[in-house]
């Protein structure tokens, strides 16, 4: 298979892991179940996540990955985000959408309508400022605000950030997309403030460098984090460490500089957030991999 065949094939298996996992997402769900299940579930399809399965409730917006144990269950009005990630030799497909028992409502249908219109708009000479502007005046017609510091990313092989942003609101980044470029696109929108603040919590973590290491624990954790995970993100569930060990070791490898720590993040004014979210390649007609046909 070429790149852009891997590609496909990995956007085809996140969007069947995500479908699945909405099947999931019923009131009274642990998500932690969700979590195990829908990676379970990309593992039979023949992919490998890319990151770990956010399942983001409310106010919190992205990186909350169930830990071991996570006693969190779904409740009826719940805004439920499942951002599922799959790659094939390091090609990604990344994809998220926003479930709630009680039935979906505005804030819902505003991010999904801000990912529809924005992406036929990855043309060749499409500017990166034209996209966040197309969002954010769907935001705006809704009665509701993009969350102005998250943003879709350009992706590349065993990359998730692979150095352009796509913002969801006007700005000025003058780069014009190019045939081939794969993007992740990620509208957020919120009845709140429209930002998003780091939290205490942090379950997701990525390699960096190799760094000297005290603890035995930590050795053993930079060494799963190089070789099993590498560029991509890794998470505490996958981590056979007791609980105790693995949080001093984590601790010493974000101090030293080895990981770098994804903050789980929470709406500055603590008001819903939803997300809708495909992977994209450039092209004279957009091809949108994470779209089951």
């Amino acid at each position: 298979m070429n790149a852009l065949e891997k590609y496909k094939l990995a956007g085809e298996i996140a969007a069947k892991a995500l479908q699945y996992a909405a099947t999931l997402a019923k009131e009274g769900a642990l998500i932690l179940d969700i979590a195990d299940k829908t990676e379970k579930k990309i593992a039979e399809l023949g992919g490998k996540p890319a990151f770990p399965m956010n399942i983001s409730i409310n106010d919190i917006a992205a990186h909350y990955a169930p830990i071991a144990g996570d006693k969190i269950v779904i409740r009826k009005n719940d805004y439920v985000k499942l951002d599922v990630g799959v790659h094939v030799d390091g090609f990604i497909g990344d994809t998220a959408m926003t479930v709630r028992p009680a039935g979906e409502d505005e804030l819902i249908l505003c991010s999904r309508k801000m990912l529809e219109k924005a992406l036929p708009l990855f043309v060749p000479g499409t500017r990166i400022s034209d996209i966040g502007a197309v969002i954010e005046d769907v935001a705006k017609e809704f009665g509701f605000k993009p969350v102005a510091n998250l943003t879709g990313h350009s992706l590349s092989q065993y990359d998730l950030h692979a150095g352009y942003t796509i913002p969801n609101i006007r700005n000025s980044i003058h780069k014009v997309f190019e045939e081939g470029e794969a993007y992740a696109v990620e509208p957020f929108a919120t009845p709140g403030a429209g930002m998003v603040k780091d939290s205490d919590q942090i379950m997701i973590f990525r390699w960096m460098a190799d760094r000297p290491a005290r603890l035995p624990e930590a050795r053993k954790i930079l060494d799963a984090a190089k070789k099993e995970y590498g560029a991509l993100p890794f998470t505490k569930r996958w981590l056979k460490i007791s609980n105790i060990k693995m949080e001093t070791g984590l601790r010493q490898l974000i101090s030293a500089g080895a990981l770098y720590p994804y903050a789980v993040l929470k709406e500055v004014s603590g008001e819903p957030v939803s997300q809708a979210e495909h992977t994209v390649i450039v092209g004279k007609k957009p091809i949108v991999t994470t779209r089951l046909s």
